[in-house]
């Protein structure tokens, strides 16, 4: 793999930029069980539904805003938006995690945290791209959080998964021959080396705002997408599942979710006209189908 990145990613961030940021919630933080602070934006609303927001690689919540204030006014939803670990504002090292499944470990924090403040939370895993495949990933952990839904906004399922295009359409470069190389040592029981990057993202210099994060490590980077196993982990989910994915997707196949997922989880499955990989989260379109679904599946009280 070449360190260096090609000179523009596949992505019009631009879509991002012309998002309205009035009324963007500052960041409370939850205290992770390890003692880090995780950067968490609330957004309330007067109704026992609460969806929890995953970003995708290389970012932080603030791009959810749009959606969760749309949520939030409407009363369909309160909506928390945390940076994940080692992103935006929160602590931990750039691109990194401390061992995989650390970020499950927080989503548990997270969710508890909520739990302590609205006992009667049905709470909503919503993620895109990479976020999305924290969220199953989540699912096929079986663990004990009580999950009362899934939304996934183009998710990424993994660099294997029919849905993916190579390299994301061009957003990722990774490493296979040191991902193979740790993997097999993983096996073995040697877990040295797995702070070594394996994976680097585009985004040439006049497309950056200086919060991303560029560059994963080997423990990152299988923290934050499905297991190996995608059968195993999409198995898990047995709530509700809504799969959205825009028509003009760069990183993955559209019409491809529906195949892949559906004979392990079933769900309701929608391809967007028009939408790009961000669209799917920032457009109106997207946003309404996303309130629909859930005024549908969590009567809002």
């Amino acid at each position: 793999m070449s360190s260096a990145a090609t000179a523009s990613s596949p992505f019009d961030f631009d879509e991002l930029a012309r998002v309205d940021h009035t009324g963007l919630r500052p960041p409370g933080f939850v205290t992770a069980r390890d003692g880090a602070r995780l950067a968490v934006r609330h957004y309330p609303a007067a109704c026992d539904t609460v969806v929890v927001a995953l970003h995708g690689s290389s970012g932080d919540g603030i791009y959810f805003h749009a959606l969760a204030r749309n949520l939030s006014e409407s009363n369909v939803a309160a909506v928390y938006v945390p940076d994940l670990r080692g992103h935006g504002a929160s602590d931990g090292r750039r691109g990194d995690v401390d061992y995989i499944g650390q970020l499950e470990d927080d989503l548990d924090d997270l969710v508890a945290a909520i739990r302590s403040e609205r006992p009667r939370a049905r709470i909503v895993l919503l993620g895109h791209s990479s976020g999305g495949g924290l969220a199953v990933r989540f699912a096929g952990g079986r663990r004990a959080t009580p999950i009362a839904g899934y939304v996934l906004l183009a998710p990424f399922l993994g660099a294997a998964a029919p849905t993916t295009r190579p390299g994301s359409g061009g957003w990722a470069q990774v490493d296979t021959a040191k991902v193979s190389e740790l993997l097999a040592r993983a096996a073995r029981g040697d877990i040295a080396d797995q702070d070594e990057i394996v994976l680097r993202f585009n985004k040439a210099p006049g497309q950056r705002t200086g919060r991303e994060v560029l560059a994963y490590t080997f423990r990152m980077t299988l923290a934050y997408h499905p297991r190996f196993d995608l059968a195993g982990d999409l198995s898990a989910i047995r709530q509700p599942l809504l799969v959205l994915a825009g028509a003009r997707d760069q990183s993955f196949v559209p019409e491809l979710y529906e195949p892949t997922i559906a004979p392990h989880a079933g769900g309701t499955f929608r391809v967007l006209p028009w939408l790009s990989h961000f669209g799917v989260v920032v457009e109106r379109l997207a946003i309404d189908e996303v309130a629909a679904w859930l005024s549908s599946e969590f009567a809002t009280r």
